[in-house]
């Protein structure tokens, strides 16, 4: 059963994880509002875990402790003791945008509403800039690491060499339309071999094709 102990110095939220009256282990987390996360909802997000905290009043909790019956946590402000008492929050584990801050839940499986890019930044898929989306490509399996761009504007120093209609299903057939992996890769090397260091981006994303457009850099 997890217990709300309180309230940090800084506005961290203290919780426990118990058995009966006793703390097993101890986490703090911030409150991220409804105003700034990418969904409308409000979270606590865990930020980290240790054997002991303290609250803002000096009140220390440790692993092995034991809790009152009538313990009553304390809060700095009542807005963060109206969603924790009210349980008015979702727990999730995530990052805020580099470009806006807004806050993203990372454990989303569907419709996915960030971007981690190939140097490790973290945005909304509205606010990534173009350029951290574009990726490497020196060999043709490079292109299987594109990131989508649709709708992404791309920056004038990249020129477009040619787009690749692709199977993305894994059961496309060499008489289709559209590329079977080796037929990407294959194409995706020819260009390479043409144009040298190109860069690679998914502009358009169907049920089972994708387009994944190749970039030269120029001056």
């Amino acid at each position: 059963m997890e217990k709300i102990l309180g309230q940090e110095q800084y506005g961290a939220i203290i919780m426990a994880e118990m058995k009966g009256n006793k703390i097993e282990s101890i986490s703090s987390g911030y409150i991220e509002h409804s105003d700034n996360t990418y969904d409308g909802n409000t979270y606590l997000s865990k930020s980290s875990w240790g054997g002991a905290y303290t609250d803002f009043q000096g009140n220390k909790f440790e692993r092995g402790m034991e809790l009152p019956e009538d313990f009553t946590p304390a809060f700095q402000d009542e807005g963060a003791e109206q969603i924790m008492l009210e349980e008015d929050y979702y727990h999730a584990e995530g990052h805020h945008c580099e470009e806006c801050g807004t806050f993203h839940d990372t454990e989303q499986y569907y419709d996915v509403s960030f971007v981690i890019t190939e140097h490790g930044g973290f945005y909304c898929k509205t606010c990534v800039p173009a350029e951290e989306l574009l990726v490497e490509v020196t060999e043709g399996e490079d292109i299987f690491r594109s990131k989508d761009m649709v709708g992404t504007e791309v920056p004038e120093n990249f020129e477009e060499v040619e787009t690749l209609f692709c199977d993305s299903s894994g059961f496309g057939s060499t008489t289709e339309r559209a590329l079977t992996k080796e037929q990407a890769i294959r194409r995706t090397e020819e260009l390479i071999d043409e144009h040298g260091t190109l860069y690679s981006g998914l502009t358009g994303i169907g049920q089972f094709q994708v387009y994944v457009t190749l970039y030269r850099e120029v001056e």
